[in-house]
């Protein structure tokens, strides 16, 4: 479905990726770990075109995306949903309105729009919520709006940038189970940048470690936790013993 190959970003003299390369198939959840700094969400970014890649190809379903024009790519973010671990909901809209305007530019009816807002709200259990502002929400709540906003397009591909970093360890848990749940439908490819090492022991098909702008460790997330080679590697099998 998607393909990464020899994916290079720098910022002025500053490598971020050094030529990151592998593939994920139709409806695996892939998690990609590593400190901070490594580049990992530089990926995302990169895949959606929100950063643009120095040099390389992204291969999505056949098309590489960086081929495309903004028009082509806007088009196409349609079916690939990005959420970020700043929520970014509009304060002045409710929680309904705010899902809602991801299906703004969709040419569906407007009963269709509402019905699919209320199947997303309903799915991170927020329904109840759906007249409330950000402002009267958890940081846990808001991280879920971020979620249904992303569910309500229907997309094929969801990036999911440290989803619970903005997040009180408390609330982190309500957030994870929802995106457990996500993980174990067949429909949905899920590329998520994680720091929590249990969550991703349970919920990912395969793992990739990354250190300074390439990747040094991958497989499933046994092989990669319970028998690494890298210096990263060791680090995450340390804490997953500790947890």
């Amino acid at each position: 479905m998607l393909e990464i190959k020899e994916l290079y970003k720098a910022y002025d003299k500053l490598e971020v990726l050094k030529g990151v390369s592998f593939a994920v198939q139709r409806g695996e959840t892939l998690a990609i770990m590593g400190p901070s700094g490594c580049g990992k969400s530089t990926i995302l970014r990169c895949i959606n075109r929100l950063t643009e890649a120095d040099q390389g190809q992204i291969i999505y379903k056949g098309t590489n995306l960086l081929e495309l024009s903004e028009s082509e790519m806007l088009e196409l973010r349609k079916e690939i949903a990005f959420v970020f671990q700043s929520f970014n909901l509009i304060n002045r809209l409710t929680v309904w309105d705010n899902v809602l305007l991801a299906l703004l530019k969709h040419k569906i009816p407007t009963k269709v729009k509402q019905q699919k807002v209320k199947e997303s709200l309903a799915q991170v259990r927020l329904l109840e919520r759906s007249e409330a502002y950000p402002s009267q929400l958890s940081g846990g709540e808001k991280q879920r709006v971020g979620l249904a906003r992303a569910l309500v397009i229907e997309p094929e591909l969801i990036l999911l940038d440290e989803p619970t970093a903005a997040l009180d360890p408390i609330l982190v848990k309500e957030v994870l189970d929802i995106l457990e749940e996500l993980t174990v439908t067949e429909d949905k490819t899920l590329i998520i940048v994680t720091h929590e090492v249990a969550f991703a022991s349970r919920a990912a098909d395969r793992i990739l470690l990354m250190d300074q702008g390439k990747i040094v460790e991958r497989g499933t997330p046994q092989a990669v936790f319970n028998n690494p080679s890298s210096k990263i590697g060791q680090k995450y099998q340390e804490l997953k013993e500790y947890q």
